[in-house]
């Protein structure tokens, strides 16, 4: 015989565990039936990309207008290469998101191969915060009556980059079912693989 008894499972109907009082049998503490919580990331990651989008349109009008109004005043020519970066820039990243919902398979070889950085959240986000600081390089004096698109463009790409690279790390979960834009490369097609295997 054992030192401290039999075992409660080797006679049946005895237990150790003491039995609920009256009344607290059939209490739900809540643990079992617990809803599983529904995964937003697919949402939070819909809503980035348009605000992205908005975000790149109001840089490619802040890019415009600084030539624009370049062309009236005494012309600095630094801000001409400054406005083009802007809308090259803004209408990369506008085409990337664009791509998410709708994939160019020619537009996503060329982004891919010479801008592939982009295609990850991080590598996204601190390209934003990079092109914030050229936005807001912008001369004020150039921009006269247009300077707040100035501060609204650059803000908001400083901020929603920051905002991206602070929640790849408290919220992982947020992007982690993140894919960027695969359409054009081997493998990325089922029936084009469907097609090889046959």
């Amino acid at each position: 015989m054992p030192p401290y008894g039999e075992p409660d499972w080797s006679a049946p109907g005895a237990t150790a565990t003491p039995a609920p009082p009256a009344g607290m049998e059939n209490v739900n503490h809540g643990v079992a039936n617990q809803a599983p919580s529904k995964d937003r990331s697919k949402l939070w990651q819909n809503l980035i990309s348009v605000l992205l989008m908005g975000l790149s349109s109001a840089m490619v009008a802040l890019g415009v207008l600084t030539m624009l109004d370049n062309l009236s005043g005494p012309q600095d020519f630094a801000e001409y290469f400054i406005a083009i970066y802007l809308i090259f820039f803004a209408t990369l990243l506008f085409f990337y998101e664009l791509m998410w919902w709708c994939t160019i398979v020619p537009m996503n070889r060329l982004i891919r191969k010479n801008f592939g950085f982009i295609y990850k959240v991080r590598g996204k986000a601190l390209y934003m915060i990079v092109i914030a600081c050229l936005c807001i390089g912008i001369d004020s004096n150039i921009l006269g009556k247009n300077n707040w698109l100035k501060w609204v463009a650059g803000i908001g790409w400083m901020a929603t980059g920051i905002f991206i690279v602070f929640a790849t790390f408290a919220a992982p979960t947020v992007f982690a079912n993140y894919n960027s834009p695969t359409a054009g490369f081997p493998g990325s097609d089922p029936v084009e693989q469907l097609n090889e295997t046959v």
